[in-house]
């Protein structure tokens, strides 16, 4: 079985008003976190970048953003589930693998989620809240937690040069051969008659020994333009010559 999260904060909102706050004050170091399957403990730092306290809550999911942490079962436990962080001050996330049933032949994804939980903010003197105006929300950050099995060989960098482009009528089909996901943030055609078309505005990520489909729109093109995101989210580019 795999674990349990904690119960659901969930996101808040306090109206006093039509006037909102909505400025996220924790903030994540990365955009993504590798789990080593070799290791005992992954440590990812945050930090409350604002003038005043606030309240997080972490979880991790398996790709349904929807559903509460109390309802989600993970093979990881993540500490602390719950803490204050003061302003302008640090604090650290231990995630820990507590189930190993994964596959040990590729890749995993999950997802890390950091809700924001602002204080109250403090009425000035003679203040009253009646005249407020104020909306309150809590902002949730969701980046990627990849399971990247020990055994696997260190050679995430070429994977995204490893995927295999074939024209299949008016669409493209992107097969991914490696143990690892590619995570694609920009796809566009190459064409000198025409300007560049964006093929996926909205990212895409190919998972292990899976296939893809995407519309081409324009079937004259014989070349396109990737940009892959590593490990660190820096940002690859590669040129495509298509079949």
């Amino acid at each position: 079985m795999f674990a349990k999260s904690i119960s659901y904060v969930g996101a808040f909102a306090v109206f006093w008003g039509s006037s909102m706050m909505t400025n996220a004050a924790i903030i994540i170091n990365g955009t993504r976190v590798i789990y080593p399957g070799n290791e005992k403990v992954v440590t990812v730092q945050v930090k409350n970048e604002g003038d005043t306290p606030a309240m997080m809550q972490s979880w991790i999911d398996d790709g349904d953003a929807d559903i509460t942490p109390d309802k989600i079962e993970v093979p990881f436990v993540l500490t602390p589930p719950v803490s204050r962080v003061d302003a302008n001050t640090g604090q650290s996330i231990q995630i820990s693998l507590v189930h190993h049933q994964l596959p040990q032949d590729r890749e995993s994804v999950f997802w890390l989620n950091i809700l924001d939980i602002p204080a109250k903010p403090k009425l000035k003197e003679g203040d009253q809240v009646k005249d407020q105006s104020l909306l309150q929300i809590a902002i949730r950050s969701r980046i990627k937690l990849f399971y990247r099995p020990a055994q696997l060989a260190e050679k995430t960098v070429y994977a995204p040069n490893d995927l295999q482009w074939n024209k299949v009528g008016d669409e493209i089909e992107i097969s991914n051969p490696t143990a690892y996901f590619v995570n694609i943030s920009s796809l566009k055609t190459v064409n000198t008659a025409h300007s560049s078309i964006e093929l996926t505005p909205e990212g895409l990520m190919i998972a292990p020994f899976q296939q893809q489909r995407i519309s081409l729109k324009d079937h004259s093109v014989k070349s396109l333009e990737m940009e892959s995101i590593n490990d660190y989210g820096g940002m690859n580019q590669h040129k495509i010559d298509l079949k």
